[in-house]
């Protein structure tokens, strides 16, 4: 393929006329052929209004065959963990495909800038050093993630870099990144295979993507980046040793360096120049050894910063073995970057930077932390602060925080935001905001950058992704300052350096786009919301009477109340509605309890806004309501009630932490646009190719044809997949056989798997658990250890705690039986063999202990280094255990845990699974996909949505009373607010059965379901899983996508009236004694439900026996029906709510509707009104509700309920449920069951 015209009508069939496989763009030029037959790279731009100014780079590799296929398969994966990570340097990769077909693999990068004019970089540099030292350091950074992730540029010169301006009226204001790396797996293949002798194209092919200059580049100049190691292959067409160093590209970026530093090489070095611009053929390897000596000779008199001469001297070494590694040029060069910094900037900046404290906000210290022996409000205390400071800040580093100190700290929300720049100390990250002076009686402000104020601080351990920040710098020296708000602070700032430089040093530049960046306005407008309903639930209070030990009562303060509301829009907006946020008393009179009554903490108030310490809050139990603005508490014994303070829910203790994990995660989101996308508008790419066929672990022959067709696809499509699975479709099944076979297949994944629930997490840990490899470990995370929540024992066993003692135990085992032996004996030890218990422990973990010889010499040494710290350090032992986890299972607030919080391509997850997408808030899901490079969702969107989202909607509604602009702002946005919401069902908006199984598609649909006979699946499927479009059976009822497999029937042989019936609703109309009662209870149907289950034969196996035939549970949607149900000793142990039973299931579910309509009637629906309105059957017409409450029963479904009510009152969703029972089940009057 080598005319140009053959590369542009492959452009044009691949992305850019109708019907094209990647189509929606147009092609901006003509292709460029980099290396002939081979290598062809084109400009597209996106079609449509909405794209702006994007333009996306197209690098085309051709004449690929099968391996080589593959090759680029696995090369792309890295690829795509490269483009999550967002590095400023480093293009956005947005495909990556190999079509077979075509014989082609292509990328398509996000272009930032266009390539750089070498000769204008150097003018830059020597104008603006300081910056060019910070892009240098930029494009180390990156050159390191690439090489982290296995990929080497194998081009590293100045043509490899694009620029782009940041600020029109600022040209030093650019960006400079890595590009044109995308293809270089394959061409290194292609160098790999060709011989030094060889003449062939592929030989010149290879040649030419090296020597070949770009355009306006001199060829001796663009030969001058080559490193030492290629001459021989290049130039003699002599074959070398090893040509594949990832060194070599360090050795271009040094080159490119050197200019920046030094000047034009053919200006500062004009004789070797010279000469290499003489000589041809093998004579230009001596002349480019002669340049490159003289280049690191020039650096001793460039006067350049020493510690930068060592590095760019260290890059230039001529050896690859003993060249800086990328990681290692970049290590050194922040280690010393304040000292080469210092070269270029004037004297008086070199002066320490002012670091201002508040004494009087660093009271903590002294009262919790007891870091300090005296109070800082003291003169004592205050000299004690500030010397424990400066030691604490002595080595500091400086990060920067996005969202400030959102997430971290209590207070509000611009204040905290205002606190965006962190120095990362030796015990603690401390928040602090720049100096802003308030002119007096007017809004105007001056912000003094000589100066950073401690605002906040938080310990190291829960701020792991702000001290382990990729981007920092280490700052040199600072001098703490006292500071009280409103001191004049002019005396100190004479001929102090600013923060600015460092501050730019650290901040990320790379901003969000327009739909990008609504997608997280959006997102941050959810943890808002449910951060005010959080603050709502806090009350100020003031005690009454001088008592503060005992039985106490405290009172709305109303002032200090209206205060804090009044100062946040969104609280104002959110308490002014009695319904979300009720009267002081008559709120915690409603608070429940499990043990019958509520609790509430209380913390003294000595601020404006609340914070509830561990030293300062006392828990204490209500008693009574007093009046709406009142109530009663009883105080534990030596704990005080203080005279005014804030008063909260006890239970709420737990809920802001969580929502601090959110407000981080949002953060990392932030910086990684690939995962916005992917949840905004999702767009996967098949790498699959059907290497996930052939069945390779036991668990795929459990799966029908469909479900392994899924798994392949789930498997391939990277980066991102939306899995919708409707009732009974095996999605936790298919799940655990998925992820084994990806860790079969990719041995040293790390997958980590996540969900709301620990009841989700637990079933599908049994399931790895069960038939798990011996070379595979699966935790089971819980909080701080607490694994009360797990529930199975098995599960139990692989908590973090339990997993590592049994690691512990089995490596003092294995090994002290290895050590045991003698030097002399031999294996299998016939003679004296190891224990049955040893073997099988060892087995357990892969090892045929019977077949390795005895520990002898240096191994044996090290065995018994090892054994003896495993004995003695089992804190370094639980983080290799964590670390080596095959599978981590975590809900998604404690999977902010997992890697303790660091943000590092080394810790990040190869894939993230969540499970019950669908049911959690978009800010839950987010917590455990930051943590990954890969994401697949599970889910079904029409069964539970996320936790009160109606109340949310009804919140939007109300903000158009709100005179207020923010409120007015979000009201006008509730559509993009409602559909991040809804984040899982927008995935599936507008699919069809043709775009689930369509190439490249990132989503899929489970169509078939195991759990319910046919009967019984029925009314689901046909009401709440048609067919797209439309179609209805002789019935007239909608047909569904939804197929049932065989399930055994229930086997009853009583009562009369559920033989052979699996479907069953028996009708309460016309009967006495099934009144509804108000908040909501029925007691007839108690009655009914009870002598149902009395009657069946053969009995129910007991509650807890969920997985076995027989077993029962009893369903209803009111807490109030809940309770009378479990007040039966019949029924005990098997009463659920709708939301406490989703995603379990039982061989016999009876179902208790509780609301009833008065005087209603037996009879045909054909004579009853069918109004629209659904109020007088509650919450139960939503239809996700109806979708779980009769899709958990395996072989029997009972309904008990008021049919003409829930028909004339309930929606169509129930009309429709209905006339399927008509057709499907049998309607028995309760009479008949009553006798």
């Amino acid at each position: 393929m080598a005319r140009l015209d053959e590369h542009r009508d492959l452009i044009d069939r691949l992305f850019c006329r109708d019907g094209a496989p990647f189509g929606g763009y147009s092609c901006v030029g003509d292709p460029v052929v980099v290396v002939t037959d081979r290598l062809v790279r084109a400009t597209l731009q996106p079609d449509g209004e909405d794209v702006r100014h994007d333009l996306f780079q197209l690098t085309v590799f051709c004449d690929i065959h099968k391996f080589a296929g593959e090759l680029w398969e696995h090369a792309a994966r890295n690829l795509l963990r490269v483009g999550a990570l967002n590095h400023p340097a480093l293009p956005r990769i947005v495909m990556g495909k190999f079509v077979p077909a075509e014989r082609v693999a292509f990328t398509l990068t996000r272009e930032r800038g266009r390539p750089i004019t070498i000769d204008d970089s150097i003018t830059w540099a020597r104008n603006a050093p300081l910056k060019a030292l910070e892009h240098f350091s930029l494009l180390l950074d990156a050159l390191s993630e690439l090489h982290g992730a296995g990929i080497i540029h194998r081009n590293l010169t100045a043509a490899a870099l694009n620029v782009q301006p940041l600020d029109l009226d600022d040209p030093d204001n650019v960006a400079i990144t890595l590009s044109r790396f995308e293809m270089s797996t394959l061409i290194g293949n292609v160098i790999r295979n060709v011989g030094a002798g060889d003449a062939g194209d592929a030989a010149g092919g290879a040649r030419q993507f090296y020597t070949m200059p770009p355009p306006g580049v001199a060829q001796a100049r663009h030969h001058a980046y080559l490193a030492p190691e290629l001459h021989a292959y290049l130039f003699e067409e002599r074959a070398s040793a090893r040509r594949d160093w990832v060194t070599t590209d360090v050795f271009g970026l040094g080159v490119i360096a050197w200019e920046w530093f030094c000047g034009q090489i053919s200006t500062v070095l004009p004789g070797p120049y010279a000469d290499l611009e003489a000589a041809r053929g093998p004579q230009r390897t001596t002349a480019l050894r002669h340049l490159h000596g003289a280049m690191a000779q020039h650096l001793g008199s460039s006067g350049l910063p020493e510690a930068l001469v060592h590095t760019l001297r260290r890059m230039l070494d001529p050896f690859p073995q003993s060249r800086f590694t990328s990681f290692e040029a970049a290590k050194h060069l922040e280690t010393h970057w304040e000292t080469i910094r210092a070269h270029w900037i004037a004297e008086e900046e070199t002066a320490p930077r002012l670091v201002a404290f508040m004494p009087e906000e660093c009271e903590m210290l002294y009262q919790e932390r007891r870091w300090i022996q005296h109070s800082p409000t003291g003169t004592a205390g205050r000299e004690e602060l500030k010397a424990f400071l400066e030691k604490e800040l002595a080595s500091a580093e400086l990060v920067h925080a996005p969202n400030g100190a959102l997430g971290y700290a209590n207070g509000p929300a611009d204040r905290l935001q205002e606190a965006e720049w962190v120095l990362v100390g030796e015990r603690a990250v401390w928040f602090c905001a720049v100096l802003r002076e308030y002119k007096p009686m007017t809004s105007e402000r001056t912000l003094h950058h000589e100066v950073l104020v401690i605002k906040y601080l938080r310990e190291k351990d829960i701020t792991r992704e702000l001290v382990y920040a990729k981007r920092r710098r280490k700052v040199e020296s600072v001098q703490l300052v006292p500071f009280r708000p409103g001191q004049d602070l002019s005396g100190v700032l004479t001929g102090r350096p600013k923060w600015t430089d460092l501050e730019e040093a650290v901040r990320d530049h790379l901003g969000s786009d327009g739909p990008n960046a609504m997608y997280l306005r959006s997102l941050q407008f959810l943890l808002d919301y449910q951060r005010a309903g959080v603050d709502a639930r806090c009350y100020a209070f003031r005690r009454v009477g001088s008592g503060a030990r005992g039985q106490v009562v405290i009172e709305l303060d109303t002032e200090a109340d209206d205060d804090r509301r009044h100062r946040d829009w969104l609280l104002t907006a959110y308490a002014g509605d009695p319904r979300r946020r009720p009267p002081f008393g008559d709120f915690f009179q409603l608070l429940d309890s499990d043990k019958g009554f509520g609790q509430v903490d209380l913390v003294p108030r000595s601020g404006r806004y609340p914070y509830f310490s561990r030293s300062s809050t006392v828990t204490a139990g209500l008693l009574r309501w007093v009046n709406e603005n009142a109530v009663r508490v009883q105080v534990p014994v030596g704990a005080e009630v203080p005279e005014r303070g804030w008063v909260r829910p006890h239970g709420d203790g737990g809920t802001t932490p969580q929502l601090d994990r959110q407000e981080r995660a949002l953060a990392l989101l932030k910086a990684q646009p690939m995962l916005v996308e992917a949840l905004r508008d999702p767009r996967s790419f098949d790498l699959g190719r059907g290497r996930w066929l052939e069945q390779t672990v036991p668990e795929e022959s459990k799966l029908s044809l469909e479900s392994r067709k899924i798994m392949e696809t789930m498997l391939g499509t990277h980066p991102f997949y939306a899995l919708q699975g409707p009732p009974g479709s095996g999605k936790s099944t298919l799940t655990a056989a998925a992820i084994k076979k990806n860790l079969e297949a990719e041995k040293g994944a790390r997958i980590l798997v996540s969900s709301q629930s620990n009841h989700t997490l637990d079933g599908l840990a049994r399931k790895l658990i069960d038939g798990q490899g011996p070379n595979s470990l699966i935790l089971r995370e819980t909080s701080l250890g607490d694994d009360s929540k797990v529930t199975d024992e098995v599960v139990r066993r692989h908590t973090l705690q339990n997993l590592t003692a049994d690691v512990a135990d089995t490596v003092t085992e294995v090994l002290g039986a290895r050590l045991a032996r003698g030097s002399e004996e031999e294996a299998p030890y016939h003679d004296r063999p190891y224990s049955t218990e040893t073997l099988e422990r060892a087995r357990k973990r892969g090892i045929a202990l019977e077949d390795l010889p005895p520990l002898t010499g240096t191994l044996r040494k090290l065995a018994e280094e090892w054994l003896e710290h495993v004995g003695s350090d089992l804190v370094d032992l639980t983080e290799r255990v964590r670390a080596g986890a095959s599978v981590t299972l975590a809900t998604c607030n404690i999977a902010a845990t997992v890697n303790e919080g660091r943000w590092n391509p080394k810790d990040l997850f190869d894939w993230v699974i969540v499970e019950e997408a669908a049911k959690a808030w978009p800010t839950e899901i987010v917590v455990p996909l930051v943590l990954g490079v890969r994401w697949t969702l599970i889910g079904d969107h029409q069964q539970l949505g996320p936790h009160r989202q109606e109340a949310f909607r009804a919140f939007l509604g109300s903000l158009a009373e709100h005179q207020d602009t923010p409120a007015r702002t979000e009201h006008e946005n509730q559509e993009s607010h409602l559909k991040v919401l809804r984040m899982f069902e927008h995935f599936f908006e507008g699919k069809s059965s043709s775009t689930y199984t369509a190439a490249d598609s990132a989503v899929g649909r489970l169509e078939q379901q195991f759990r319910m006979v046919k009967s019984i699946a029925e009314p689901v499927s046909r009401t709440f899983y048609p067919v797209v479009p439309r179609k209805v059976d002789a019935a007239g009822l909608p047909l569904s996508f939804l197929t049932t497999t065989k399930v055994a029937p229930h086997g009853l042989t009583g009562p009369d009236y559920l033989l052979d019936r699996p479907l069953v609703w028996i009708d309460t109309a016309g009967c006495e004694g099934f009144v509804e009662q108000p908040q909501w209870y029925n007691t007839g149907e108690v009655d009914l439900v009870e002598r149902v289950v009395q009657d069946l034969r053969p009995v129910s196996v007991p509650p807890k026996d969920l997985k076995d035939d027989n077993s029962l549970v009893v369903l209803t949607p009111y807490r109030a029906q809940l309770d009378l149900l479990g007040a039966r000793s019949v029924l005990a142990g098997r009463q659920h709510t709708i939301h406490s039973f989703q995603g379990a299931e039982a061989d016999r579910v009876i179902v208790s509707l509780v609301r009833s309509g008065p005087g209603s009637t037996a009879g045909p629906e054909s004579l009853v009104a069918r109004p629209a309105n659904t109020h007088r059957v509650g919450h139960v017409s939503q239809p996700e509700l109806i979708n779980v409450l009769l899709s958990r029963a395996k072989r029997l479904l009972v309904i008990v309920g008021d049919r003409q009510h829930f028909v004339a009152h309930g929606g169509k969703d129930w009309c429709q449920i209905a006339d399927v029972i008509d057709e499907f089940g049998v309607v028995v009057p309760a009479a008949e069951v009553i006798g």
